[in-house]
């Protein structure tokens, strides 16, 4: 079979036309037949449309299912990144990986978790997926959601037990990463869950300071609500300025007088 079949075939997986697949199948193409010097398959094709229909098909006529691209990615993890939830079940069904990672370490709930996929997430960890998996730099799904402000996603990972402390490879856990991008939701949910607001990177930054260098007002106000100590320092400069030079009891006044509370 010559390139123009292939294309056939990977127009009808991308069309959702399992009836045309099922007659270039019939006429002897091989369905694991990498497209390209990315190496994609039909089945990572359909998987990333999310046509569950043309994914089943193809299971069933013999797909690799754990097959990867050159970049590493199975149909798995297309899926997942996807939100295609209905995909992923099948790919599992049939016996997919669900630990299956890409070289930098990166797993299907991991990618999940960073793109919010709630549902995926949501049924990866009830099938025993790892929601504690991380990438190559210790980033597990609760940084992610806790740095891109999925608040229901945490909520989820922090009512399956994972780690709320579990911090990256330099020290950063949810809470510092989620008040470094301003995600005050998210502050509140990690303080009202217990996290611990004086925990310190490797380079002594607190959630505080960090929250304080990006210009995060109200996320200061929280946290020295929260205990917060005012006078925490970090290995290059001493907490005394919160933006532009405020003195902390400036800076304190400025956040409780604030009318975006």
């Amino acid at each position: 079979m010559g390139t123009t079949a292939s294309k056939q075939l990977f127009d009808a997986a991308a069309s959702n036309d399992v009836v045309k697949l099922r007659a270039l199948v019939n006429g002897g193409i091989d369905i694991n037949m990498p497209l390209g010097p990315d190496e994609v398959t039909v089945l990572h094709a359909a998987a990333e449309k999310g046509h569950r229909r043309t994914v089943d098909f193809l299971l069933e006529k013999g797909a690799e299912v754990d097959r990867k691209t050159s970049e590493g990615r199975a149909a798995l993890y297309i899926a997942s990144k996807r939100g295609h939830v209905e995909v992923v079940k099948s790919l599992l069904e049939h016996g997919a990986d669900i630990e299956t990672n890409r070289k930098n370490g990166r797993t299907s709930v991991v990618i999940a978790s960073k793109k919010g996929n709630v549902e995926v997430v949501k049924y990866l960890g009830g099938r025993g997926a790892n929601l504690e998996a991380s990438r190559n730099d210790r980033c597990t799904p609760l940084y992610f959601a806790a740095k891109k402000g999925h608040v229901e996603l945490a909520q989820f990972l922090i009512d399956s037990r994972v780690d709320i402390e579990a911090s990256s490879i330099d020290g950063t856990t949810p809470l510092m990463i989620a008040a470094q991008k301003g995600q005050y939701a998210m502050v509140e949910v990690l303080l009202d869950r217990g996290a611990n607001v004086e925990a310190r990177r490797k380079d002594a930054c607190t959630a505080l300071y960090l929250a304080a260098k990006t210009g995060q007002l109200r996320i200061v106000k929280l946290l020295l609500e929260h205990g917060a100590n005012v006078d925490a320092r970090d290995s290059i400069v001493r907490l005394h300025t919160f933006l532009d030079g405020l003195q902390p009891s400036v800076a304190w006044d400025h956040a409780t007088s604030s009318r975006s509370d």
